[in-house]
């Protein structure tokens, strides 16, 4: 494999790194090959074990990067690129893509293990390891999403090849100075025009928003573009620059609508498809499979006998659009969700609004709210939450939170993780402070890159 040089030959630092183990954030740590005590190199575009020659991409005091631009030794689990445009210089948005898929879910185990025993410290790791669901590695495997392990057990060679593409119902662009539609550069402010959109399901590929002329009429630079493929009704495109927004239908005609409609399958869990209502421009889970599987997962973990989940007093920190209060509410629990961003409560509000035992707060999560909220559920348990579920950002819910839900001591704490090091922070304050972790899974909703999920379940003190 080589690359497009993105700079003059003679202008770039190049060296030849032999790859160690991934660490978190899609790189490899690597050293030189004629050194291997030298200095550590972190390296994109690589596979442990390999020789590769690299360019180096950026030094500091404490850090040295590199992207490979030549395979000199290949790992067998190397495979073609499946979106070249995330190359080396590339986009920032599929830096696994030359990584077999089973490999790519090896990889996020290992960044899990990693992280729970270098953050979160040898209790938590070995509370982990412990777990019947763990691996020799010291963590839990790294589960495909549904479609994944359908394409790859199909016996169709092709369908294999293109497993993980094709997935997401999000996707955000950038223009670039010559009103074409790119995405970032890794770590850069630098807009780089792409002509391909593999990872998007077909709905979105269809909008043709890469070249079709419709779009570049509409497309200023410095624009953010933003296409949705809902669960109802025909993708919508949104555009973002200085002077506002505004929706787009399939068609690249203006439209009013700033709602869509998405649909959950949970017959899992006896309550057949769930609706919810979104605002063009609030969050929701990018995957196809990601909101089914995130429901499935953390509501029987909440609530793991459904039957009797209407005696469940259940607080929800950072809920979003209520993708888990619905079911939630839908099984009887009582509810209290807090949530920071306005528009997503009223979102929210939307769809629970026939559930008078669900009620929605907009604010921060901090040790007041925690608290306040928490405590007021009435009679029994002097009005606290019997279970407690956080699926904060990805910088983790923090010390103050986790200290706060671990003060109500619940009988159960469901805690989703979408950035490991965070996760393993967390975790060790929640141990810290008694709990104990009873089980753990991770989801590949990320395929093609080095993000994925994590829902760890504890018991409190």
């Amino acid at each position: 494999m080589t690359a497009n040089a993105t700079r003059p030959r003679q202008e770039r630092e190049e060296i030849v790194l032999t790859v160690g183990p991934p660490a978190h954030g899609g790189h490899c740590v690597a050293r030189p090959a004629d050194d291997p005590s030298g200095r550590v190199v972190f390296v994109r575009h690589a596979l442990p074990g390999e020789t590769v020659r690299a360019v180096m991409t950026g030094k500091s005091a404490k850090i040295w990067r590199a992207d490979a631009v030549e395979v000199l030794s290949a790992s067998p689990d190397r495979v073609e690129p499946l979106w070249p445009e995330a190359g080396p210089g590339g986009v920032g948005g599929a830096e696994l893509c030359h990584v077999a898929l089973p490999a790519q879910r090896t990889w996020k185990r290992w960044v899990l293990a990693d992280c729970l025993r270098r953050i979160g410290g040898e209790e938590v790791a070995s509370a982990v390891a412990a777990l019947p669901e763990a691996t020799g590695a010291g963590a839990v495997p790294v589960e495909p999403m549904a479609s994944e392990a359908a394409a790859e057990a199909s016996e169709a060679g092709r369908v294999r090849a293109r497993a993980g593409t094709g997935t997401r119902t999000r996707v955000a662009l950038v223009v670039d100075d010559e009103g074409r539609a790119g995405m970032h550069a890794f770590r850069s402010g630098r807009v780089v025009p792409v002509r391909s959109l593999p990872l998007a399901v077909p709905a979105i590929r269809d909008l043709g928003l890469t070249e079709r002329a419709v779009w570049r009429r509409h497309y200023r630079p410095g624009m953010r573009v933003r296409a949705l493929a809902p669960g109802v009704g025909e993708p919508v495109v949104l555009l973002s620059d200085a002077e506002g927004d505004r929706v787009l239908t399939a068609a690249g005609r203006p439209t009013g609508r700033r709602r869509v409609e998405e649909v959950v399958d949970a017959s899992g869990l006896g309550l057949g498809e769930l609706r919810y209502s979104v605002h063009v421009s609030g969050f929701w889970q990018v995957h196809r499979d990601a909101p089914a599987a995130l429901v499935e997962r953390v509501v029987r973990a909440a609530v793991p006998d459904p039957v009797r989940a209407g005696a469940a007093r259940v607080l929800e920190l950072y809920s979003g659009a209520g993708l888990l209060t619905l079911p939630l509410a839908a099984l009887g629990c009582e509810i209290r969700s807090l949530e920071a961003d306005e528009r997503a409560v009223r979102d929210a509000r939307r769809t629970l609004h026939d559930f008078g035992a669900a009620r929605l707060h907009v604010g921060r999560a901090g040790a007041d709210s925690v608290a306040s909220l928490g405590s007021g559920f009435g009679p029994g348990r002097d009005g606290r939450a019997d279970v407690v579920v956080l699926d904060p950002p990805r910088r983790g819910a923090g010390r103050e939170v986790v200290e706060a839900v671990a003060a109500l001591r619940p009988r159960r704490i469901v805690l989703v993780g979408c950035d490991p090091a965070a996760l393993a922070r967390d975790l060790r304050t929640f141990i810290g402070r008694g709990c104990r972790i009873v089980a753990m899974s991770a989801l590949d909703m990320f395929p093609h890159t080095h993000h994925f999920e994590t829902i760890a379940v504890l018991e409190g003190a």
